[in-house]
């Protein structure tokens, strides 16, 4: 399990280049001008883990579902088996997750809604409300945070989606966390150079649910074995 939580920081660092593009501008925005020193530390502590906290908290919605797909497929195993397929698939045919939310027609009005409640909390940008601008912030449409909840999705528990995408969040901090107290921005070139390691963080993503998938297969078996040893044993 440490491994998965791993791979989730390493999957959030590296996709935070990418992230700078939406999240960018507003950890810019609630810069607060005069705010210096200590304050704009914690300010700026509070906004991303407001954001990881809603991350979490998607992930944990995430292991629910995928507890309840397990439960209905019957094994585990076939669920993660599945979603490995699928991001294999989508890294050998270079799917971009962000054109692929651009499909989705409800997407457009939540982000609309997001924005609106996110530019009430920013007029009025004090300590306390730095972190529910992070929590709202996390909420905004990003092919990353979907990537992520794939793997939470495969978990079939809602602590471990919940830990994988709390972990995820935690890695996108240090980039975003820079960038909020340092007030600059990376350039657009960089961020859509980014963009081109999509195919390898999907067949990555895939590899590590085809491993998961292993074990949940290796663990079952151990499981149905135990009961046959010990009926063994009180033969004899």
């Amino acid at each position: 399990m440490t491994e998965l939580y791993l791979t989730a920081l390493g999957l959030g660092f590296a996709g935070s280049f990418h992230c700078l593009g939406m999240c960018g501008p507003i950890a810019l925005a609630i810069q607060g001008g005069k705010t210096t020193g200590p304050r704009l530390v914690v300010d700026r502590l509070l906004y991303n883990l407001g954001r990881a906290f809603t991350y979490g908290m998607l992930g944990a919605f995430a292991g629910l579902l995928g507890q309840g797909l397990s439960w209905l497929i019957g094994y585990q195993v076939y669920l993660t088996l599945f979603l490995a397929v699928m991001m294999i698939a989508f890294g050998i045919f270079s799917v971009n997750p962000d054109k692929l939310l651009k499909l989705v027609p409800f997407l457009g009005e939540w982000f609309q809604f997001v924005r609106k409640q996110l530019g009430k909390f920013m007029r009025q940008a004090k300590w306390h409300t730095f972190f529910s601008i992070g929590v709202l912030n996390g909420f905004l449409p990003c092919g990353l945070v979907y990537m992520a909840m794939f793997t939470a999705l495969s978990t079939g528990s809602v602590s471990e989606g919940m830990g994988y995408m709390f972990a995820f969040g935690l890695g996108t901090i240090p980039m975003m966390f820079a960038v909020a107290v340092a007030g600059q921005f990376i350039e657009t070139k960089v961020r859509n150079n980014v963009r081109k390691i999509y195919p390898i963080l999907f067949l990555a993503m895939g590899t590590l649910l085809l491993w998961r998938a292993y074990n949940i297969h290796q663990s079952s078996e151990g499981i149905d074995e135990k009961p046959a040893d010990q009926v063994e044993m009180k033969c004899h």
